[in-house]
């Protein structure tokens, strides 16, 4: 109050003395008569008279202030200075109050807001951060070999186990961008060249999602598939691509049991087929052999008639039981991929299926077929062609039916590569059975999906099928409609016809012998087995050769590297009980032994495996499969003996003899 009054004072004494000194200079006083008794008296008078106006003009003034400052502490005004405040006071306190009320809550909203918003990315942190943790866990503990590539060839991320695969990091290898990374992956494995150029593709094709499996170099039989496809955005913007590299060793191996079960699977659909015409040929055999027995000795017109037939109904028998055997050999994927005559193939599917299907099923070879050769695992392939046939067999009609089998060269695009038109061998099995429904058409392929009845198919077969065409780079097409038939396309890449073909066998014609010669060879007979023993050493003998023959493996060897006579060829049996065949050969082939070897037996036998067993010294000069010819014996013999003797000494030692 005290400060108001003297701020209220000053202008007013300033403002009050002007016009009094004005005043008196106009009555005719001197400028002095104000430092005087009068003067001083007036201006005290004028003071005191100002002080008091001030207490009774401020004090209403000085109330509101204080009213006003006790509204904004949010305190009521006392009762003296409430006494003092008009009615437009209470109004205006009353709006204040209203305006700070609202400006409050307005204050507690933004501020609970804020709170829950800093809440929320609190919880969104720490989610981001477990999440963050938790990936980099799987990255780290992932069982694939994973780079993550930026949009600039920079990567940004790998795991540990892509530089167990590298056999270092890509830090010691030169850095981490794709050009490293390329060329360290590609230079693990067999075919880099190829590796290099379909890495290549991929990074050019900023959008290109593919998966390659290829087998690593060395001879650890590790095999590896790599995956690439690109990182996007919402708004499909790429920004990086994404390399993952799997050891698919053991998958492979599984896939390869899978296969391995289906086909026997397939085997047990053969058999009772198989087996029935099998005991026709046995009776054959039998009732000629009998009716020989009981033909006169004069009579060798008829013997000799009864005896060609036995024999006839016997190679028929062979021509099956090779068939079988080429069917269930174990496959072991690319190590047995070669060029494969595919027409030839489908006759042995051919002769397989007319011995399994009912004799009232027509099994058509598509006429004027094309000569046509793939490079493929000619046991997978057959498996795909006969698992598409035995499919077409049960959806014929129960009276009869027709499955037609073709091969055709075309021209195709291949929808899995990158769209030029290439040569293929198209493959087609047609039906005119039920058809397949609507509805299954695009399950078909799926593992374990079948239309067939319970108990009558698992469902894998046309899986199957298709791993294996794709993994010969190829394709299955199909069309069907119901109550019509189905027709199969198999694409295969073609390659070109190789300079030296196998003559296409022709059982129907009976075999011819060659004129016996005397070539002075010793033949040493290797089997277990007495009669069959004895039918070689007899057939060689009528060929002109000296024989010895021995029961085991281990008095072969006796013979061959202890005996006083020289040994100019082996005819070795493969199974026998002690030292089997294979182990026989292993150990001449030790001792320094190169005599030639010709390998027979009951089973289909890879050549290859003597060439491991033999170290790469000499292996078998020819592999015959029981039961042997008279003529194929030939053959082999002749074979062997030039091959150890030299070209002058076995044109010279050549001395017909004339059968007597």
């Amino acid at each position: 109050m005290n400060s108001l009054r003297l701020r209220f004072l000053l202008p007013l004494m300033l403002f009050g003395f002007l016009p009094a000194i004005g005043a008196a200079r106009l009555m005719g006083h001197p400028l002095e008569w104000f430092f005087g008794t009068e003067g001083v008296l007036l201006g005290g008078g004028v003071f005191l008279a100002g002080y008091l106006l001030s207490g009774w003009v401020l004090k209403p003034v000085a109330a509101v202030m204080n009213a006003t400052a006790s509204v904004l502490r949010g305190v009521p005004p006392s009762k003296e200075v409430a006494q003092w405040l008009p009615a437009d006071f209470w109004k205006l306190r009353c709006d204040i109050n209203m305006l700070f009320a609202k400006h409050r809550q307005s204050l507690n909203a933004a501020e609970s807001h804020a709170c829950q918003t800093a809440q929320r990315l609190l919880n969104a942190e720490r989610l981001l951060r477990e999440a963050f943790t938790a990936l980099q866990g799987i990255f780290a503990a992932s069982d694939e070999g994973v780079a993550v590539v930026d949009s600039q060839g920079t990567i940004i991320a790998s795991n540990t186990k892509l530089d167990e695969f590298l056999g270092k990091p890509l830090e010691e290898l030169g850095g981490r961008d794709s050009d490293t990374l390329l060329k360290a992956v590609a230079s693990r494995f067999a075919e880099s060249e190829q590796m290099t150029q379909w890495m290549k593709r991929c990074i050019q094709d900023s959008r290109a999602t593919d998966r390659i499996e290829a087998d690593l170099a060395g001879r650890d039989g590790r095999s590896f598939s790599i995956r690439t496809a690109p990182m996007q955005t919402d708004t499909g913007e790429v920004i990086g691509r994404l390399w993952m590299v799997r050891d698919c060793t053991q998958m492979r191996g599984l896939q390869q049991q899978l296969r391995e079960s289906q086909k026997l699977g397939t085997l047990g659909q053969l058999a009772g087929g198989i087996a029935h015409d099998f005991n026709n040929m046995l009776t054959a055999i039998r009732g000629n052999l009998t009716l020989a027995e009981l033909q006169p000795a004069s009579n060798q017109s008829q013997v000799r008639e009864k005896l060609q037939c036995a024999n006839q109904a016997t190679q028929r028998a062979a021509d099956l039981v090779k068939s079988l055997l080429g069917y269930s050999r174990r496959s072991s994927g690319n190590s047995l991929r070669k060029v494969t005559n595919v027409k030839k193939l489908l006759a042995e599917v051919q002769t397989l299926l007319k011995h399994s299907v009912d004799p009232r099923v027509e099994i058509r070879m598509r006429a004027g077929m094309d000569a046509s050769f793939v490079v493929s695992d000619p046991t997978q392939l057959e498996q795909v062609v006969l698992n598409l046939c035995l499919n077409a067999r049960d959806a014929l009609p129960e009276d009869h039916g027709i499955i037609e089998i073709g091969i055709e060269n075309v021209t195709h695009r291949n929808p899995g590569g990158d769209g030029a038109p290439a040569e293929f061998a198209m493959i087609v099995v047609r039906d005119n059975g039920n058809g397949i429904p609507e509805e299954s058409r695009g399950r078909i392929f799926e593992p374990f999906f079948t239309t067939k009845r319970d108990g009558k198919g698992t469902g894998l077969g046309l899986s199957m099928a298709q791993d294996i065409v794709r993994e010969h780079g190829g394709w299955i097409e199909f069309d069907s409609v119901v109550g019509q038939g189905t027709e199969f396309r198999i694409f295969l890449p073609r390659t070109a016809d190789p300079e030296n073909v196998e003559d296409e066998p022709n059982y129907e014609q009976p075999q011819t012998v060659n004129t016996p010669v005397n070539i002075r060879g010793h033949v040493l007979v290797v089997d277990d087995e007495a009669p069959v023993r004895s039918i070689a050493v007899n057939m060689l003998t009528f060929l002109g050769y000296r024989v010895s023959e021995a029961s085991d493996g281990q008095q072969a060897l006796n013979i061959v590297l202890n005996g006083p006579d020289k040994v100019d060829v082996m005819l070795l049996d493969i199974y026998m009980p002690k030292l089997s065949g294979r182990d026989t050969f292993k150990q001449l082939r030790a001792a320094g032994n190169d005599i030639p070897v010709v390998v027979c037996s009951g089973f289909v036998i890879d050549p290859d495996e003597f060439v491991v067993l033999g170290e790469g010294r000499n292996p078998p000069v020819d592999i015959m499969l029981k039961p042997y010819s008279l003529d194929g014996l030939s053959k082999s013999m002749a074979k062997a003996i030039k091959t150890a003797h030299s070209p002058e000494d076995f044109a010279r030692e050549m001395t017909p003899v004339m059968p007597a």
